[in-house]
């Protein structure tokens, strides 16, 4: 194959993965009703793999995606995607009681009906939003529906927790309220210049540091275009290095980009993992990921990272 020819496969091997992410970031959009942030925990995917919100005639319910059996009769304003085995539901207008997280078979188990917000648990704590006028109720609650951690109103967004932290986002102005803060509500990583920052596993966190355009880019967006740093428990830039592109660590390994495109699988210690660059590679899921070789082939690789297919 020609030079040409490589270029060529490699821009679009490039632009379908683009697509990819948006698709999927449109996708999850749509489902938790709002902006997504990446990163959340495994516990989430593997639930969201099994039931997932649906619309019927205006109401939302939850249905097993596998069986297509609906687990919760479409009957609430809204259904956020279940995570530790609960989902937040808005009641419709003048029902606001229907408002708080439900189990799976549809019990509203933690009744909040003055909160207009609510994101996935994650280690038994969730973010939620006071309706106007209740900031004071705004903040982490706990799976029995106590405010734990309580947020100011200067914080306009909540991440989930994850290794005994949490992202959280000041204000327009108030920026110096913007990183990660520990179980006890204390701002340990001030991010103030972070428009998004991922979940922390293995010890690390994806960031992105610069200037944000309030008015043309939506915060915590998946296609929010980076260069990415990873921080530690610290805050330092762990490997001393930005990437176009990054994943979170499972398992010891993340998928970033090189400055010249190409794809790696890094370890822990900010070192090529298998030596090896990709045009293009997903993640692992059991012990082979999809990756797309230098010359194009599409290939199948395993923990080792060795080839053990080829499909052309």
């Amino acid at each position: 194959m020609t030079k040409w020819g490589v270029a060529m496969k490699k821009w679009i091997f490039r632009g379908m993965m683009i697509v990819i992410v948006m698709i999927a970031a449109a996708c999850v959009g749509e489902l938790t009703g709002g902006d997504y942030m990446p990163g959340t925990n495994d516990v989430l995917y593997e639930e969201w793999a099994r039931l997932t919100p649906i619309e019927v005639n205006g109401l939302w319910g939850l249905m097993n995606m596998i069986t297509g059996e609906r687990i919760v009769e479409p009957q609430f304003a809204w259904v956020s995607s279940p995570s530790e085995g609960l989902a937040f539901v808005r009641g419709e207008d003048g029902r606001e009681y229907q408002t708080g997280y439900i189990d799976f078979a549809g019990n509203l188990v933690i009744p909040l009906p003055e909160i207009s917000e609510g994101r996935g648990f994650s280690e038994g704590l969730a973010f939620v939003r006071g309706v106007e006028g209740r900031e004071d109720i705004t903040g982490y609650i706990d799976m029995v529906g106590n405010l734990i951690i309580p947020i100011p109103s200067t914080i306009m967004f909540g991440d989930s927790f994850s290794e005994g932290l949490a992202f959280v986002r000041g204000v327009e102005g108030r920026e110096d309220l913007t990183g990660f803060i520990d179980l006890a509500g204390d701002l340990v990583i001030p991010l103030p210049t972070a428009i998004v920052a991922h979940t922390f596993s293995d010890g690390f966190a994806v960031v992105i540091e610069r200037e944000w355009n309030y008015d043309n880019e939506a915060a915590f967006a998946i296609g929010v275009p980076g260069p990415f740093i990873f921080i530690d428990r610290t805050g330092q830039n762990a490997f001393g290095r930005e990437f176009g592109s990054a994943s979170d660590f499972r398992n010891g390994l993340t998928i970033v980009s090189l400055d010249n495109g190409n794809m790696i699988f890094m370890n822990t210690t900010g070192r090529n993992a298998f030596r090896r660059e990709f045009l293009f590679a997903s993640e692992f899921v059991g012990n082979y990921a999809e990756v797309t070789l230098l010359n194009g082939t599409h290939a199948r690789i395993n923990r080792h990272g060795r080839t053990v297919r080829r499909s052309g």
